[in-house]
Order: structure tokens, then sequence, then C-alpha cells
């Protein structure tokens, strides 16, 4: 797994050159930003030098970001599970892909659930620690993303993407499959919200990490607008 620092408080930890979680630094310890891959769980713990992992924060429940979930659960002790609350039915061991009136659907990409309980939920504006909740629906319904108002880190989850230039999901190369997962619509008019917020480095989900704020925004949008 591969340990870059971001910005003043922040790990990116990478696996297979792709996947990525986060650690956040607070004043009781981290804060766990999605749970990459299975298998992950001793390399997390042992990027967490010096602090005890306090919560996990996911931004959906997708496979590669609840991997090592239960795991991690299951080795630390008094571990807080955080997500919102429209994630929850799809969390569940089978997951629950019925959608709710006004959704469009279907829900797609690897959601095979997990047996750990979601034990906080958080809903736009919320805080945990210094991580401002922002509702980013457009990759599936229920995901967030997580703005560290210290230092104008975006953890992004998949609301982006950063293969090269950032891109919005649903406008990912055709190879990798974030793009067939993402109602492209709903994306785009994220990424325009984002707009209002004092973002100054982007963290995706997968891909490195992208300084720049409103201007490195507007410019994924951009792109976007291009491929319609």
């Amino acid at each position: 797994m591969k340990i870059q620092p971001i910005g003043q408080y922040g790990k990116q930890l990478t696996r297979l050159g792709l996947v990525n979680c986060f650690l956040v630094r607070e004043e009781d310890g981290y804060t766990l930003i999605d749970a990459n891959l299975k298998e992950s769980d001793q390399e997390i713990l042992e990027a967490a030098t010096g602090l005890p992992i306090r919560r996990i924060l996911l931004t959906h429940p997708h496979v590669d970001h609840i991997g090592s979930v239960d795991a991690l659960m299951g080795r630390v002790k008094g571990l807080e599970l955080i997500a919102s609350e429209r994630s929850i039915p799809i969390l569940q061991a089978p997951p629950d892909l019925s959608l709710r009136a006004g959704e469009v659907g279907p829900i797609r990409g690897g959601t095979p659930g997990i047996a750990s309980k979601v034990t906080q939920t958080v809903v736009e504006e919320d805080r945990v620690g210094s991580l401002l909740v922002i509702d980013t629906p457009g990759h599936i319904h229920g995901h967030q993303s997580f703005l560290d108002e210290r230092d104008g880190t975006l953890y992004s989850g998949d609301q982006f993407g950063s293969l090269g230039n950032l891109t919005i999901t649903g406008f990912m190369p055709w190879w990798f499959p974030m793009k067939a997962f993402s109602n492209r619509e709903q994306a785009k008019d994220t990424a325009t919200k984002l707009l209002t917020y004092p973002i100054r480095r982007v963290a995706c989900g997968h891909g490195k990490v992208l300084e720049g704020g409103t201007e490195l925004l507007q410019s994924a949008i951009d792109r976007a607008l291009c491929r319609d």
C-alpha cells in the first residue's frame, strides 16, 4: 500500500495503484475515510502511526470503499462506523437496492454489503471532527463527500476521479467502470454545487490528489459539457 501525505492533516493510502482510502488526523486520533478493498486492514492500521483510528466515515457502499470495514470493526475496539442514512439499506448483507420515491435507478456497481452496523448517520452540513459533510449524489444514491475545513481538502469519494485530469463521475474513460454506474446529469449538478465551497484540493477515490479549487472544478465541468 502506497502512502502519501495530503495537505496538513491527511494521508492517501493506495492499493493496486488505483484504489484510495484516507486517514485524516483529528485531536483524538484518525478518521478513516472509506475502507478500501478486502484484506487492507493490516496495512491501514500500520499507516495510522502514533494515533488510534477512532472512526470509519464512508462516502458510499461500493465494494472498493467498504472492503475492509468488517475486519477493522472486529480489530479496533470502540471503532465508530458513520454513513449517510440512505446508504444503510445498501450496506446490508444482502443489500436492499430498492428505490425510494423520486429516485432514478437502478442502483449499480458492486454492493456486497457488510456485517457491521452503522453506529451514526450524518446529513449535509453535519461535521465529523473537522470534516464538513456534503451530499454529493450522482455516482450512487446516498453518496457523500467531506471537506476538511482546516486546509480545504475535499475528500470526494467517487464524485470525481483523477486518472489524469479531474473528471466528474459518469465522464471517466471508457475502460473505467465508474462511468457505467453514474447518473451523469446529477453528477454534473453536484459538481456545480461544489463550486460554492472553499475547496483547495481534491482527493478522489481513484487517482492522484489534485491541487486547486474553483478553477479545477470548473475545468471538470467544462470537459463534461463538451462530452454531452
